[in-house]
């Protein structure tokens, strides 16, 4: 089968399953020989040689939903869900980035692929959604709908307007993610609501979010890879992973699994990056936030690319969770800070190994990691005054108490 790479409307080329090669991917020749044609990835640049499967699949499986949500919703679609191209299909036409999947099979009903449009959603219709999402996943909740987003969490991506929701169609933009709380984890959106906050105050850039109830708790977060245009549409803005950006598939994105590392997104960011300096402080801030706050999932592909206008760079941090105040999960790091894994044992020894892998001086690590902590009382304090009404306060507190026992250990 063959799908049509498409950016803003326009085919930049195609994504094909082989008898004898597997899924290739090719630039459209006549695009790719244009002055302002850009690459998909960092790790598919522009050519007129077609991409073998192990080049091509990690980005385009990048697209796609991780893990026991992946494998669902390829069983309600009667899919493999080894079938990376077959999911595409399916789901591929509205993507993080700017990218959309349309077939072009001859007998393919591209009803849905070739006509943008938006569906009303009521508040109760959204409510029903939700409650139902462990029987049919938001992503493909309802039909008509072929909708995707990388990550094992259940989401979707939806459109506001007026304070209105719509669900988009054919492959229109979404503006806005929604992630309600799950059964086993129940109270993940004070989590990350509270992580984003401290984020933002500590001068990281992070989505807009807030916290909605449909029911559950919902944590609605603005798409940074949208942008709203005076006339009320969307437009969309390209990014990737890093794990997409280095050519790695997305089930490798821990590093003990051959996954990124530190040193490998600074060696993205040194040759793609427009600002590498600042890219660079910004990396050393989130990982050394990440350690304080005790979010041990900051893998490969929760750190992306954002491009926009001619301009590359990290985007804003997103997945900011303090993963430690479940004790049923494992306190190994996706990513090694310093000599270790485990975050307990890591201390202020570590900080030099890591500036080591970053390419920069240890000051330049225990220089930010000093402005962290005198931000820290300050910080906190706003959290706990914030009058979100499912906020948890003495989760927060929790919180709070494992940053402090973890700047311990770094001092």
């Amino acid at each position: 089968m063959r799908l049509e790479v498409q950016q803003f409307g326009e085919v930049v080329g195609w994504l094909e399953s082989t008898t004898d090669r597997g899924i290739i991917f090719r630039y459209d020749s006549e695009y790719a020989l244009r002055p302002e044609a850009h690459a998909l990835s960092f790790s598919l640049p522009l050519r007129e040689n077609p991409f073998p499967q192990a080049q091509a699949l990690p980005f385009f499986a990048g697209l796609l939903p991780d893990g026991d949500l992946r494998r669902r919703i390829a069983d309600l679609l009667h899919i493999s869900e080894h079938s990376t191209i077959r999911l595409l299909e399916a789901l591929g036409g509205e993507c993080a980035g700017t990218v959309s999947l349309v077939p072009v099979e001859p007998d393919a009903d591209k009803s849905d692929s070739s006509t943008e449009g938006y569906e009303e959603i009521t508040v109760g219709q959204l409510a029903a959604m939700i409650r139902e999402r462990e029987r049919f996943p938001l992503l493909i909740a309802g039909g008509g709908a072929r909708l995707s987003l990388a990550g094992a969490q259940e989401k979707i991506p939806l459109y506001k307007q007026n304070d209105r929701w719509y669900r988009p169609l054919g492959g229109a933009p979404s503006s806005h993610i929604l992630k309600p709380a799950s059964s086993a984890f129940p109270d993940i959106v004070t989590n990350e609501f509270t992580c984003l906050k401290l984020a933002e105050v500590f001068g990281l850039p992070v989505p807009k979010a807030e916290i909605l109830n449909f029911g559950i708790p919902i944590l609605v977060a603005e798409r940074f890879d949208r942008i709203s245009k005076e006339d009320g549409s969307v437009a969309r803005l390209h990014q990737e992973d890093f794990c997409q950006a280095l050519g790695i598939m997305p089930d490798r994105k821990y590093q003990a699994d051959g996954g990124p590392g530190f040193a490998d997104i600074v060696r993205v960011l040194r040759r793609a990056s427009t600002s590498p300096i600042i890219d660079l402080e910004l990396l050393i801030k989130i990982a050394l936030f990440n350690l304080l706050i005790g979010n041990c999932d900051a893998h490969g592909k929760n750190f992306s690319l954002l491009y926009r206008e001619n301009k590359c760079g990290l985007s804003p941090f997103y997945d900011l969770v303090s993963t430690t105040l479940w004790p049923e999960l494992d306190t190994k790091l996706s990513m090694r800070f310093g000599k270790k894994y485990k975050l307990e044992k890591i201390d202020r020894s570590d900080l030099a190994v890591f500036a080591q892998d970053l390419g920069v001086k240890t000051v330049a690590v225990t220089e930010r990691l000093e402005s962290l902590l005198a931000a820290a009382p300050g910080a906190w304090e706003l959290a706990l005054s914030l009058k979100e009404p499912e906020l948890d306060h003495g989760l927060i507190e929790r919180m709070r108490d494992g940053w402090e026992k973890r700047a311990e250990q770094l001092l």
